[in-house]
């Protein structure tokens, strides 16, 4: 890219947010940390980010928020995205609101591909029958870009994910195919893997007990308002390594 600067900031500093806003028509805020129990934090930057652009009168505020702040059973993360978006609501900013889904890219395939990667066996939490809508990292580009300059998505929220709504467990079986694993999948109970997260946290307990509950995207906004037809994961894995 060109004609592309470079600056090094902290959002939990007010003169460095206020710097960065500076002669800004857009603002794109992805910045997040997924540490436990530093959820404050996260609110606490996003509200100088916001305040900052009201004083620098910012003409457009692009969230990227998660899906997780649509589950029923909302865990730390989604709550603080969730909270996040009602203070960007009740800002007074034109903004826009992207809820991305599990997000996969050609060399890599997040949870799922640590997931495959495990040694001897394929460990699934609960049953796996979940409906998720992983989105390539491409699509999640250009919805960015498209929302940049596209009116029609002001003071609106989307759901960015995927074109199929498939279980996890096939998710799982496709992979396997396409990269010729030979494992056994190992489903855990969930009351044992919160037991587990318990003493080794990797994720919180409330994501583990909200896991069995379906994505449930609705991308009809992301391809009316923004234009985004996204790509097929049943073909596009077939381009993709581990």
């Amino acid at each position: 890219m060109k004609n592309v600067s470079f600056i090094s900031g902290n959002i939990l500093n007010k003169e460095s947010v206020d710097s960065a806003t500076k002669g800004i028509d857009v603002v794109v805020h992805l910045a997040t940390s997924h540490n436990r129990g530093k959820e404050e934090r996260n609110i606490e930057g996003s509200k100088n980010i916001i305040n900052a652009c009201k004083e620098r009168k910012v003409k457009k505020f692009i969230f990227i928020s998660s899906m997780a702040a649509k589950r029923k059973n909302l865990d730390a993360y989604g709550k603080t995205k969730l909270k996040i978006e009602k203070i960007i609501k009740s800002s007074g900013l034109k903004y826009v609101i992207l809820r991305l889904g599990i997000i996969y890219s050609e060399d890599n395939l997040s949870l799922i591909g640590k997931s495959l990667k495990f040694p001897l066996i394929i460990p699934i939490i609960g049953s796996g029958k979940y409906k998720i809508n992983p989105v390539y990292i491409e699509d999640v580009v250009e919805v960015i870009a498209v929302a940049t300059k596209n009116k029609k998505a002001i003071g609106k929220e989307y759901d960015i994910a995927g074109a199929e709504n498939i279980s996890f467990n096939e998710v799982i079986e496709i992979c396997k195919e396409k990269f010729k694993i030979r494992k056994l999948n190992l489903h855990i109970p969930i009351f044992l893997a919160a037991l587990v997260f318990r003493f080794v946290p990797i994720t919180s307990i409330e994501s583990v007990k909200g896991i069995e509950e379906d994505t449930n995207a609705d991308i009809a906004g992301m391809i009316k308002d923004l234009k985004i037809n996204p790509i097929n994961f049943k073909e596009k894995i077939k381009n993709v390594t581990i």
